[in-house]
């Protein structure tokens, strides 16, 4: 195994990747060798990252997509497999949240979080697992949340589309160990990805940037996490490294998960 190229020659789909943890991903992916196709909302900073990823991958594209729109992700496929043939490694990076409580939900924004977070991942993976299944080999990495399997107050909605892509991994990792096709999940705890930075840079006062970094902080045994830790968690379940993992979670949380709160 060529561990400086680890994925030399792959073709990789990052479904949201303009900023945070999917540009982190995308970022090392192309470092390692592989072509890598980007989708994202955000059009100024998409065209931003595409152009340091092609750098590195001049195959690499990007292709703006509303992951909550069906359209866009049926049309971000086909352009997906026409440039690329097949895909090798497909990682379902979006996560939307709202925070209410169970009686204050909208259902129509529970049913756009369900496409953006939990649908459009299943829509890839529809779209993808065909080529993998003739190749004789894939990987398909879900980034779920902590929420997904222990959350907090106010989280119902994101908690639940989170818990369902968890068990929608574990499900189709039984479906395709046949055909040579892996399904992992990641579940990050604290990271400080481009929209925590966001909130911290939000607050009104110094004491309230503070008392928000203190929490953060305080809230698992390490310090928080950084979007290359999670892009680290990705590159060992897209590679070779991992080729006896199939059906997992893997926590990278900083160690929130085994702390009694």
């Amino acid at each position: 195994m060529n561990y400086s190229k680890l994925l030399d020659g792959k073709r990789a789909v990052i479904t949201s990747g303009a900023r945070g943890i999917g540009k982190a991903i995308a970022m090392l992916f192309a470092e390692q060798g592989a072509a890598v196709a980007v989708g994202g909302v955000n059009r100024p900073a998409l065209d931003a990252t595409i152009k340091e990823i092609k750098e590195i991958s001049p195959e690499s594209f990007s292709f703006y997509c509303d992951l909550g729109v069906k359209e866009d992700v049926k049309a971000f496929c086909k352009e997906v497999l026409d440039r690329f043939g097949r895909v090798d490694i497909l990682v379902n990076t979006v996560g939307i949240n709202h925070h209410v409580t169970t009686h204050e939900v909208n259902e129509e924004e529970l049913i756009h979080l369900f496409e953006v977070n939990y649908l459009s991942g299943f829509r890839c993976a529809k779209s993808f697992i065909p080529g993998m299944i003739k190749a004789g080999k894939g990987s398909i990495i879900n980034i779920s949340s902590i929420h997904g399997d222990m959350t907090m107050p106010g989280y119902m909605m994101y908690a639940s589309t989170k818990g369902a892509m968890n068990a929608a991994t574990r499900a189709m990792a039984l479906d395709y160990a046949a055909d040579g096709i892996r399904v992992n999940t990641i579940s990050p705890g604290l990271i400080m990805s481009d929209v925590i930075k966001d909130e911290v840079n939000a607050c009104r006062t110094d004491e309230e940037r503070r008392n928000l970094l203190d929490l953060f902080e305080r809230m698992q045994p390490l310090p928080p996490g950084s979007m290359e830790d999670i892009a680290n968690a990705a590159l060992y379940l897209a590679s070779d490294m991992s080729s006896y993992v199939t059906g997992q979670t893997l926590f990278v949380d900083g160690g929130a998960s085994i702390k009694a709160h």
